[in-house]
């Protein structure tokens, strides 16, 4: 009998042995008792209570970077000088007097425009019209890369970017990450934004931006304030994962982060 045991307890342990995942750790979702617990401890956290009022989901599968934009600058807008958003105001009734209820909140609906189709144009981005053609072919290039969001967010909305892309998934490089992580997350004028393999840390979508709003640094792990909330809450992400996530692809160029000065 004691001989079955340890044959039964031998195949367990091979079974988990080849089945583990790369990070055998799984999101911990922000709100959970672990999550709370690292956001409690976090010395490296400004970004939560700077962002988390001005949360919005992203409106369709493809405006992650969209979303991320309006969050920022509704965070770092004075409320009185936001620029009515005509999408978004009432027209009232003559009823009741007439006239128009403004919008004063940046919304993802007027994010793009004229200014930003000089860089990338809003069908395209929408899915609407081929970016071009190779081979006689057509070839679409939804949503923005991190060099185009960049743009975006520097050259129309006037924020101070730096642009890092991550081509190597080493040692150095991943302390480079968790130190930019330490300065900025504890800093009110500047923001992480991550651009990432969402497949590879498990919210299903391909390309993906999202605000990062804190870092726990005894679990080594990222706050990612997730906007794709039709797939997935907002967690804790291992950095390690995240950073392999954004070690990956996009076109040419790899995926990265942008630190977002105000």
């Amino acid at each position: 009998m004691k001989y079955f045991l340890r044959i039964i307890s031998a195949i367990f342990i091979l079974a988990i042995s080849v089945s583990a995942p790369a990070f055998a750790s799984i999101n911990e979702s922000w709100n959970s008792a672990e999550g709370l617990k690292r956001l409690q401890r976090s010395q490296f956290k400004n970004d939560f209570y700077q962002l988390v009022n001005f949360y919005q989901p992203q409106i369709n599968p493809l405006y992650c970077s969209i979303a991320t934009g309006v969050i920022l600058l509704n965070a770092t807008t004075e409320r009185e000088k936001i620029p009515n958003q005509k999408e978004n105001q009432i027209q009232k009734p003559k009823a009741l007097g007439g006239g128009i209820s403004e919008f004063h909140s940046y919304s993802q609906l007027s994010f793009l425009n004229e200014q930003t189709d000089k860089i990338k144009k809003r069908e395209v981005i929408n899915l609407q019209a081929a970016a071009g053609e190779k081979n006689n072919k057509e070839f679409f290039d939804a949503g923005t890369t991190l060099s185009e969001f960049s743009q975006i967010l520097s050259e129309v909305y006037k924020f101070k970017v730096q642009k890092n892309y991550v081509e190597k998934n080493d040692e150095a490089s991943r302390q480079k990450f968790r130190q930019d992580l330490k300065k900025y997350l504890a800093d009110s004028k500047n923001f992480i934004v991550v651009n990432f393999d969402g497949k590879i840390v498990g919210n299903g979508a391909r390309g993906h931006f999202s605000p990062v709003v804190a870092y726990d640094e005894t679990s080594d792990s990222v706050f990612v304030l997730d906007v794709a909330l039709h797939k997935t809450n907002w967690y804790w992400v291992d950095l390690a994962k995240l950073f392999q996530a954004m070690n990956s692809k996009d076109g040419d160029n790899y995926r990265g982060y942008l630190v977002v000065h105000n």
